[in-house]
């Protein structure tokens, strides 16, 4: 049997999970639309999110600073008022090694 603290964290954990889905699916569709390769990483990409979780974003791909611009804009604006941290990770500024470290969240 659960206890009551472990069943208001799983209620949360839910809640937040939810939240994180709402906000991040527009956000990734609308940046394909408009050619940007940026997928989600961590505990999120790989099923593990939870209630103090934040969502990592992978940018694939060289952009300008113009592009960049756009992406911190736009999920800038997806997760606000969200009360969930996120980081915008750009695979152009990493070394292959530690790419391939993020990308094996995408299985």
């Amino acid at each position: 049997m659960a206890s009551r603290i472990d069943s208001i964290i799983g209620e949360r954990t839910a809640r937040r999970l939810a939240t994180a889905l709402a906000r991040v699916d527009p956000v990734l569709r609308d940046l394909h639309l408009d050619g940007i390769d940026i997928v989600v990483i961590g505990s999120l990409a790989r099923g593990e999110f939870k209630s103090h979780s934040d969502v990592d974003f992978l940018v694939r791909g060289g952009l300008d600073t113009q592009v960049r611009a756009q992406v911190e804009r736009a999920v800038a604006a997806a997760m606000r008022g969200s009360g969930i941290p996120y980081d915008l990770i750009y695979a152009a500024d990493l070394t292959s090694e530690r790419l391939k470290e993020f990308e094996r969240d995408l299985g």
